[in-house]
C-alpha cells in the first residue's frame, strides 16, 4: 500500500468517525445555512486545495485541505455563496505548485449537505 493510499484510507476513516460523532441533527440544521465542499479531482494531479469564501455565519474564511484521492469531502467547514477554490500539485497549498483555480456557487440550502467542486 503506497503512502497516498494509506493517507486516503486514514482520511476516509476519520471522516466516517467525524460523521458518526456529529449525527444527523447537526448536519440537517447546517444544510439550511450553508454546505460542505465535496472536491472531485478530475485531473488526478491535485494534492491540496485552498477554499476561500464565507461560512454559515457570514465570516470570511480560508482553509487549506489535502486531497489524497479523486474525491475528498471537506467536512466540518460550512460555506455559502461564492467560493474560490485554488488547486495545488503538492499537499501544502504552496504557490510554487499552483495548478489552477475555479469559482463555485454554494447554495445556502439544498436537499443534501455537500456541494461538488471539480478541478
Amino acid at each position: 500500500m503506497n503512502a497516498r493510499t494509506r493517507v486516503a484510507t486514514v482520511a476516509g476513516a476519520a471522516a466516517l468517525a467525524f460523521a458518526g460523532v456529529m449525527g444527523s441533527a447537526g448536519q440537517s440544521f447546517a444544510a439550511s445555512n450553508g454546505q460542505q465542499i465535496h472536491f472531485h479531482d478530475s485531473s488526478g494531479l491535485v494534492y491540496s486545495i485552498r477554499v476561500q469564501g464565507y461560512n454559515q455565519n457570514g465570516a470570511a474564511v480560508s482553509g487549506c485541505f489535502n486531497t489524497p484521492g479523486k474525491d475528498t469531502w471537506v467536512g466540518g467547514w460550512w460555506w455559502k455563496g461564492e467560493v474560490n477554490v485554488t488547486f495545488y500539485k503538492s499537499g501544502s497549498c504552496s504557490f510554487a505548485t499552483y495548478f489552477g483555480e475555479t469559482n463555485a456557487w454554494v447554495p445556502t440550502s439544498q436537499s443534501g449537505d455537500w456541494t461538488t467542486v471539480s478541478s
